[in-house]
């Protein structure tokens, strides 16, 4: 058997905050890792262990850029312009193969995260602790039980299709393991779940997490939204309902973050200002950057900016789908692409653009979002006119002088939702998901003015797994995705 470091069944050291955060965790061998038994052995070490897993989240191989990219860039939202750095063209061109480094690396960046939360939940949940810091203590496990659960459905969004590919969802998954190796002895061979598997073992994590946050329902606070609080696990739970097609439970896990009032919708008339700044209103939980700690020219705004690499922009339907009036077309400035050849015009995405200090947060759960996720959990339950009502709240607040009609109802306002969603989360990691659960088919621009149709499903959709896991791990062999080889 290939060397183990290059598969998930790897041994783990616990990722601590600092400089050891940036590390890859696939590049410490066994002999280089420090004994996890003593990682977790009082509040501080917890804490920064959980914090050292939120530093994971930053990587540009993760939700620092190629995470928040892909969605929109495999969809109808993005292309790569003329003008480019080669980065991403494979999944411009729906070019990948097996052996694509930016699906290794998210793959292995993922994993990470579990096998980190894994060590949390297992040293975490029976550590005793002094009284005075019980409620500590517990709010960090739940953020784990919450980060485990991100990071598998993550993993089973990039790397499998969607949960109504198949009756029951018995297709495949992601390997699930709950219990990280901190010895050669431990080292298991893991195979590939089905999808339903994943997303009980994501449903299971979350109500874990909400149990444990639920004393934590206060914590709205700015340095709180760059951590999974109660309603960031509610607001993640409304999501995978959703993508689960369990429209009452989206709708109940919607319910409890809206009614509870503790987040507000940004102001269309200030809303392209509003949505940059840290941990604005709206935000409920969001990847932190600082001034010291960013991945510089690697950030995803520098991706997007014309003062940065400028390589992604948006597609003229991207752009054409907002009225002038709707304030979300502030995100997209349409002017020339720099450098020789470049498009003219071109979209240029400025929804991240901080290229000087790089303090800017990405936005994961916004409460936009829960909004919309019950919006379309009403539609597909036939309660229209409760989905009418949120699908406007989102739509007005974005352009004002949106024609909001009183009857909109079955297909259509179903319809409506979805194009809703595309204008609502543009860029931050949305719309492939949204298409390929929908099974809509789309037509994709790449570089140039390239079209081609995308037909639903489509293989190539859903990331490879990356061929090291296949060489490295012989109870996953023959379980490659369609289209990668074996």
């Amino acid at each position: 058997m290939k060397r183990v470091k290059y598969s998930i069944y790897i041994l783990a050291a616990i990722v601590l905050a600092g400089t050891a955060c940036k590390k890859s965790f696939l590049e410490i061998d066994p002999q280089q890792n420090t004994d996890v038994a003593q990682t977790v052995t009082d509040v501080p070490s917890t804490r920064a262990a959980v914090n050292g897993i939120y530093a994971l989240l930053q990587s540009a191989n993760s939700y620092g850029r190629t995470a928040s990219l892909i969605p929109d860039l495999m969809s109808d939202n993005l292309q790569i312009s003329v003008i480019n750095a080669n980065r991403y063209q494979p999944q411009d061109q729906y070019a990948m193969a097996a052996n694509d480094g930016m699906a290794t690396n998210l793959w292995n960046n993922l994993y990470q995260v579990v096998a980190n939360a894994n060590l949390v939940i297992e040293k975490g949940e029976p550590l005793e602790v002094p009284v005075a810091d019980t409620a500590e203590k517990r709010k960090l496990v739940g953020q784990a039980y919450a980060l485990r659960a991100f990071g598998y459905f993550s993993l089973v969004r990039f790397f499998a299709q969607p949960y109504n590919f198949s009756a029951g969802a018995t297709h495949l998954g992601v390997p699930i393991t709950l219990k990280t190796a901190t010895d050669k002895s431990g080292v298991v061979a893991l195979g590939r779940n089905s999808v339903k598997e994943n997303y009980d073992q994501i449903i299971k994590d979350l109500d874990s997490a909400v149990s444990k946050l639920n004393t934590d329902t206060a914590a709205t606070s700015t340095s709180s939204k760059t951590r999974f609080n109660y309603f960031g696990g509610l607001a993640l739970l409304s999501r995978v309902y959703l993508y689960k097609e369990d429209y009452a439970k989206a709708i109940d896990a919607a319910n409890k973050v809206i009614d509870r009032k503790k987040y507000t919708l940004l102001p269309g008339a200030t809303l392209v200002a509003d949505f940059r700044k840290q941990s604005n209103a709206e935000t409920i939980f969001e990847v932190a950057f600082t001034a010291t700690d960013n991945n510089s020219t690697d950030a995803l705004g520098y991706f997007y900016a014309q003062g940065g690499y400028g390589d992604a922009i948006a597609t003229d339907t991207m752009y054409k789908i907002y009225t002038a009036a709707d304030a979300r077309r502030g995100f997209i400035t349409r002017s020339r692409r720099t450098g020789t050849g470049g498009e003219n015009p071109a979209n240029i995405v400025n929804k991240y653009n901080n290229i000087t200090t790089y303090e800017e947060n990405l936005k994961v759960l916004r409460l936009a979002e829960v909004y919309l996720n019950r919006a379309e959990a009403y539609a597909y339950s036939n309660q229209d006119n409760l989905a009418r009502a949120d699908l406007n709240v989102i739509t007005t607040r974005g352009d004002a002088a949106a024609t909001v009609p009183g009857t909109l109802a079955g297909d259509d306002l179903k319809a409506a939702i979805l194009v809703e969603r595309r204008k609502e989360f543009a860029f931050e990691g949305h719309r492939l998901f949204d298409l390929t659960r929908r099974k809509q088919t789309f037509t994709k621009t790449r570089r140039g003015t390239i079209t081609f149709i995308v037909n639903a499903p489509e293989n190539k959709t859903i990331l490879p797994i990356p061929q090291r896991e296949m060489d490295a791990n012989p109870a996953i062999k023959g379980q490659q995705n369609p289209g990668y080889g074996n």
